[in-house]
């Protein structure tokens, strides 16, 4: 990984890396619950996060203040369920 993007990662972030969590992308509203619901339905866990200036793609993206520009929005993670959980998941849509 650059180091450049090693300094503009949280240490929350990293903590979830670590842990086996994928960085998806940033959402809100309905189609923050769309994506957590998809995600879902092909068995992820989902976690959500704040989401943070460094959380964009680039500086020229940042807004002049971030802190009204991101509320209600999200960094999604995800990973996926280990197999015995997924089983189960799998085994009550059947029924």
């Amino acid at each position: 990984m650059e180091k450049s993007v090693l300094n503009r990662q949280s240490k929350s972030e990293l903590e979830l890396l670590e842990r086996g969590w994928t960085k998806q992308f940033l959402a809100s509203g309905t189609r923050l619950q769309e994506a957590k619901e998809s995600y879902v339905s092909l068995g992820f866990e989902v976690h959500l996060e704040l989401a943070r200036t460094e959380d964009l793609a680039c500086s020229e993206c940042q807004p002049p203040h971030p802190s009204a520009a991101f509320e209600g929005w999200y960094v999604i993670y995800t990973r996926r369920k280990q197999s015995g959980e997924k089983m189960a998941s799998q085994e009550d849509e059947l029924k």
